[in-house]
């Protein structure tokens, strides 16, 4: 491989990577007070589906904080935001505050709400019900993604 080609390589954007695994228990408007540790992993403009559908980390996500981004709030699997998923403790009720923007996803019993609490992940384009592999392919109509 000539050099100029490994640089090629090294310089290509990484693919977001994620998992199947749905959260377990959800928190919708609330965001926590204060957290114990920072974010293992940011996606911005994903849907809040794809936020409670996907572990997005390589150790055990214990949860996800989804903010609305508004600004996508007319697109077809909406609400649209940032994601944002952790590996440390998750925050208790008595560490949350009321703010509609947000909605926490649990992969334990922490939220208020059991199951992931939101619809399907949907094609942008068709609103089509689905899912996303690992390698961030949606593939419609289905429910077995890895």
């Amino acid at each position: 491989m000539h050099f100029t080609n490994f640089v090629a390589l090294l310089a290509a954007p990484a693919i977001v990577a994620a998992t199947l695994a749905p959260a377990s228990s959800n928190t919708e408007g609330y965001k926590p007070s204060s957290l114990n540790c920072s974010a293992a992993k940011v996606s911005k403009a994903i849907q809040a589906a794809e936020c409670s559908h996907n572990t997005r980390t390589s150790k055990t996500q214990t949860f996800a904080v989804f903010e609305t981004d508004h600004q996508y709030d007319s697109v077809k699997g909406a609400p649209y935001g940032t994601c944002s998923a952790y590996t440390c403790t998750a925050p208790t009720s008595g560490e949350l505050e009321k703010n509609s923007d947000y909605w926490i996803f649990y992969w334990g019993s922490g939220g208020k709400s059991t199951g992931y609490g939101t619809t399907c992940i949907k094609s942008p384009d068709t609103g089509e019900c689905g899912c996303e592999n690992s390698d961030g392919t949606f593939i419609a109509g289905s429910d077995s993604c890895t």
